[in-house]
């Protein structure tokens, strides 16, 4: 009786949240955040509100998702019906040609049965860019404090704080740009005392990465640049002498723009070196292979879009004595417009993870790999610029080197936004 009615409960929270996206003109949300303009996939087209030179955004997204899997395990599978509610408040000033916004978007997860899974995750973002005639120069930090069991190597549901700083500065000339940057990345845990491998714990896995990159551009068309850049990357544990400290180069080609009517693009690859400090626990193997980042985007008709993605590189792993892994993510979506309101988007995307060390799971040693397969279609009801309303269907599987690590999940979602 008492999971009936939190399901049920969950489904009336949803409705309401519909009811007051119907008669309140006001609130929206933001899943994806892009640079400058406080635009989101949920409500694009929203301008938000002026006050003086302030622009204003509010938000509000529920959401009610039907999780076959919450515990990403192989066999005795979870199911549960997650309330998901995503308020959001946001500034912009413009000032002449430069801009500056702030916003916060915290979501709030309630499970219907499994209560013990509640968690808030929040991001938090902030950006200044000040253009010049022939310069830009850009600031941005991106916070977030966030669980997410698909984020865990092992599926684990580890507390995750991630801070991101870059600035840099652009200059784009008649044929010639250049763009100087640097990056701070800092990583840490809420359950710093839980064991990670030995007697290794989270908090010997609390790290700093520092970055500065450069890339020099030039102009092939009106619209399209190619460059190179290469980056200086190093990575730094905080806590503990343990994992080992590493640093890496990127070499990388790219092109960035608008090569024809049809196509953008802003999308870069060439090879990656790491080099990690000697180490009695971890693999402290160098790393040499391929990396990549970004996509390209084909406008078949104006109805029609078929977007590809990339992102290939070494990434810091908690698993067993593997300091990292080389991972490899491939995507494919299409939209298809009906009409000014109503669109379907079927996606698929692939994922390989390949780890350098030997472990061993279930009495089988061998070096661990997973396979990630991911497809689904959403279907979306843009009402009014302060209205929106979606369905979406995600299926996963992760099929693992070691059986223990597989999983299937499915998701079905129902949203609703409004915002201003």
């Amino acid at each position: 009786m008492k999971k009936r009615y939190n399901i049920g409960k969950s489904i009336l929270i949803l409705a309401i949240s519909f009811a007051l996206a119907l008669n309140v003109c006001g609130m929206a949300s933001a899943q994806v955040l892009q640079d400058v303009k406080l635009k989101n996939i949920d409500l694009p087209d929203r301008e938000g509100v002026k006050v003086g030179n302030l622009i204003v955004h509010g938000a509000f997204k529920a959401s009610e998702e039907l999780d076959t899997n919450i515990y990403l395990t192989k066999g005795k599978e979870k199911f549960d019906a997650i309330t998901i509610l995503t308020p959001s408040m946001g500034v912009e000033l413009p000032v002449g040609d430069h801009n500056f916004s702030a916003d916060y978007f915290p979501s709030i997860f309630m499970y219907g049965r499994y209560n013990n899974e509640n968690h808030v995750d929040h991001l938090v973002r902030g950006l200044g860019e000040i253009n010049f005639t022939d310069y830009k120069i850009r600031v941005k930090d991106v916070y977030r404090d966030y669980t997410d069991r698909a984020a865990d190597e092992n599926s684990r549901r580890i507390g995750r704080q991630e801070n991101t700083f870059r600035t840099d500065l652009g200059a784009q000339f008649n044929k010639l740009g250049f763009d100087v940057g640097y990056t701070n990345i800092f990583n840490s845990y809420s359950q710093q005392d839980d064991l990670v491998y030995q007697s290794v714990t989270y908090g010997d896995k609390v790290r700093m990465t520092n970055i500065v990159d450069a890339a020099v551009s030039y102009r092939i068309m009106p619209k399209t640049v190619l460059f190179v850049e290469g980056d200086l990357g190093f990575i730094h544990y905080m806590n503990s002498s343990i994992p080992p400290d590493a640093y890496f180069v990127n070499a990388l080609l790219g092109i960035r723009g608008k090569p024809t009517n049809k196509i953008v693009a802003d999308i870069k690859g060439g090879c990656k070196y790491q080099h990690f400090d000697k180490s009695d626990i971890f693999n402290d193997k160098p790393f040499f292979g391929f990396t990549a980042s970004g996509g390209v985007d084909f406008h078949q008709t104006k109805d029609d879009i078929w977007s590809f993605g990339i992102d290939s590189s070494v990434f810091e792993s908690d698993y067993s004595n593997n300091n990292s892994y080389h991972g490899t993510i491939v995507d494919l979506r299409y939209v298809h417009k009906f009409n000014k309101k109503v669109s379907i988007s079927p996606f698929g995307a692939y994922q390989l993870n390949l780890y350098p060390s030997e472990t061993t799971e279930g009495g089988v040693t061998a070096k661990r790999y997973d396979n990630f397969f991911a497809t689904g279609c959403s279907l979306r009801y843009d009402v009014q610029k302060w209205l929106s309303a979606e369905v979406k269907y995600d299926y996963t599987r992760r099929y693992s080197r070691f059986s223990t690590f597989n999983y299937t999940d499915n998701k079905v979602t129902f949203s609703g936004t409004v915002g201003f």
